[in-house]
């Protein structure tokens, strides 16, 4: 196999499986980014690790299972590879689904007992964490001040998830009010959402609501 081709296929097997497991891990919470030269780091190193064991296994395997390529014909040359073909082909394939597999139940794993905890120190998961209900709650009632002094009511909807908290966008559902500047009294708006700029909240006062109480009440 050409120098080139093997280099991908190895940038193949490391990334692949990573990338899953850093989806997984991060679907459950806003995680602590400490950079992307690290994140790239990390990708790499749980693939290649979950590669490495996972063909451990498969050749260990190969040698008392048929179909598959052994460790001494794997390592043998090119006359084993041109004459066992697809012993490798077979044996590559289970190799990268197997630790792509490992890979996703790890990061599923990491990313459930990392969002388990009421304790965090990742940025940003204040935002996500406290504008989603908890268990046995509905929608938490939201009171969004804005820098001009404007004042939004509404329930929690769905928070954008950008790094940079002026992106980090708000989103509001019904029943929704709206106090402007000088008002006395907020006033009810006919919209079903309302979406507020995160460059442009002061700050966000957050009001849990649980299952049997009627918002508002």
């Amino acid at each position: 196999m050409p120098s080139s081709l093997a280099g991908l296929a190895a940038l193949l097997y490391a990334a692949v499986p990573g990338y899953l497991y850093l989806v997984r891990y991060e679907r459950h919470g806003l995680r602590a980014r400490p950079g992307a030269a690290r994140e790239i780091a990390e990708l790499f190193t749980v693939g290649t690790f979950a590669t490495l064991a996972t063909a451990a296994g498969v050749l260990a395997v190969a040698e008392h299972l048929p179909g598959l390529a052994t460790l001494d014909g794997a390592v043998s040359g090119a006359a084993y590879a041109r004459s066992h073909v697809w012993d490798l082909v077979r044996s590559g394939v289970l190799i990268l689904t197997l630790s792509t597999l490992a890979c996703i139940v790890l990061g599923e794993l990491r990313g459930r007992r990392s969002g388990a905890s009421s304790w965090s120190t990742a940025p940003g998961t204040v935002w996500a964490e406290l504008l989603k209900p908890g268990r046995g709650e509905v929608d938490p009632q939201v009171q969004v001040l804005m820098d001009d002094g404007t004042l939004v009511y509404g329930s929690g909807h769905m928070v954008s998830d950008e790094r940079d908290t002026y992106y980090r966008d708000v989103a509001l559902h019904h029943p929704i009010s709206i106090r402007s500047p000088g008002e006395d009294r907020p006033q009810p708006s006919d919209a079903d959402y309302v979406i507020i700029p995160g460059g442009h909240i002061r700050l966000i006062e957050i009001t849990a609501v649980p299952v049997n109480r009627v918002p508002g009440s």
